[in-house]
């Protein structure tokens, strides 16, 4: 593969990646072959170098360096506990002359982050608590126009659904309203808007509209409800806003001749950034703010978390893959699910992926692999009639099997009918094994009874070779 070196070659995560990979790629789906083929290129080469060392400076002090395949989990696949990495990218002070390379990784990051891991909503939920709204406000006023339109974006799509008035309901959305507040009450929220906001064109697309509309929200969210103190203090950042939108209504800037809604919203929030707004108090703080941030983060919590977020997301991944015709990828996701989901990975969930898997190793020729994974299916959960099946089917389908292996899928076959003797394709092939089996000579039947298949009757584990199977893909 191009852009893969030998070492990458052997990570645990690369046919994942590949599954990723097409993803992201979905979304360059009738753009220029130049700009898909280069952002193709440019993936690879993250994965092969996946920024060790630029990494290594955003870890905890005291805390173990990240391996090349942690990175590249990081990068591609994360836990939701990764997400930290990513605040901690987007928040840093990155300048052109003295951290180029750090910049660099961090828009690689926003890349990753924009085009797949958005769509996470797991992934956003742990983002958001653990302060991503902030950093995205830091990340604002950075000084590239698809960096800053990808920010603005990812901002109202976290805020939006969070700026109603209801009260939360739970402690864990309580904390999330406290991460709104956190995020409204810095300063980078408003004076880098205010940065965009005072330009006399757009910066991106719809940036002066994108951008007043932000801060209309963000001012509204802010208001003391009824009944409640507000907090002391000022606006920090109030007075760049005020200016901007001030530039903005005294220019004849795009923004204001394309949408007509934008100058009247504009001349309300400056009225109300005259009068010096009045913000309500945090949603949650003292006592209440440690127990919410014990239940999210302590005893364990945070791993159980880590561990069914990359289960559900890696199956999900091998679905997608499996559907879209990429069998190794498809097989590495379902794989390495049953790995990441250790003891938080429920029995009939096991079961499916292991099933899921075995369809995929079946289609890929890997016959007694496949009815190695079905058997592992059916150990977790005696009522999968899609691993009976696939098991039959594989032991069947598999050219050099003997009476062995037919009596053994007749078994299988059997199973499948009892768990559910109305399915049409179970009967099908539950027929189709009896027929292989009745026309076994004699001779065939008395090297199956002493245990001919795998030596012993039974299927014998699959051994996979990793390297093999990435050399199939």
């Amino acid at each position: 593969m191009a852009g893969v070196d030998g070492e990458t070659e052997n990570s645990r995560w690369k046919g994942v990646f590949e599954a990723v990979l097409h993803e992201i790629l979905k979304e360059y789906e009738g753009t220029e072959d130049k700009v898909r083929d280069g952002m193709e290129s440019g993936m690879r080469k993250m994965f092969a170098k996946p920024y060790v060392d630029e990494l290594e400076k955003l870890i905890e002090p005291g805390a173990e360096a990240p391996t090349k395949e942690e990175a590249q989990r990081i990068l591609f696949c994360p836990k939701l506990s990764d997400m930290r990495y990513y605040i901690k990218s987007f928040g840093r002070n990155t300048p052109e002359a003295t951290a180029r390379q750090e910049r660099l990784y961090k828009f690689k990051l926003m890349s990753v982050f924009y085009t797949v891991h958005r769509k996470d909503g797991a992934l956003m939920d742990r983002f958001m608590h653990l302060g991503g709204l902030e950093s995205l406000a830091v990340l604002l006023g950075e000084d590239h126009a698809v960096i800053q339109s990808q920010a603005v974006e990812l901002l109202i799509e976290l805020l939006s659904p969070l700026m109603g008035l209801q009260a939360p309901s739970s402690s864990r959305q309580a904390h999330l309203h406290h991460k709104v507040f956190q995020c409204l009450r810095c300063r980078a929220f408003w004076k880098n808007l205010a940065k965009i906001v005072g330009q006399a064109h757009e910066v991106f697309p719809r940036s002066h509209a994108n951008c007043v509309r932000l801060l209309a929200g963000s001012i509204g969210w802010l208001r003391p409800q009824e009944g409640m103190l507000p907090e002391a203090g000022t606006l920090l950042g109030a007075e760049d806003v005020e200016e901007a939108l001030a530039e903005l209504l005294a220019s004849n800037g795009s923004a204001l001749a394309s949408d007509p809604e934008i100058r009247p919203l504009s001349e309300e929030l400056l009225k109300e950034f005259k009068d010096a707004p009045i913000c309500r108090s945090d949603p949650l703080k003292g006592e209440q703010l440690e127990e919410a941030q014990e239940a999210l983060f302590g005893d364990g919590a945070e791993i159980r978390e880590d561990a069914a977020h990359a289960w559900q997301s890696l199956k999900k991944l091998g679905s997608q893959s499996l559907k879209s015709g990429l069998i190794w990828p498809a097989e590495a996701a379902y794989r390495t699910a049953l790995e990441e989901g250790g003891d938080v990975l429920p029995r009939t969930e096991a079961s499916l992926i292991e099933s899921n898997r075995a369809l995929v190793l079946l289609k890929g020729g890997h016959h007694l692999e496949a009815a190695a994974a079905a058997e592992r299916a059916l150990d977790r959960d005696p009522r999968n009639v899609k691993a009976a099946y696939r098991q039959a089917q594989a032991l069947l389908d598999f050219p050099g099997g003997g009476a062995a292996e037919v009596r053994a899928a007749v078994e299988a076959a059997s199973k499948a009918a009892r768990i559910d003797p109305k399915d049409g394709q179970v009967a099908e092939i539950l027929a189709r094994a009896n027929k292989r089996l009745a026309e076994l000579p004699p001779e065939a039947e008395a090297v199956a009874s002493s245990g001919g298949y795998g030596g012993n009757g039974k299927i014998p584990e699959a051994e996979e070779d990793e390297a093999v199977l990435d050399s199939m893909d």
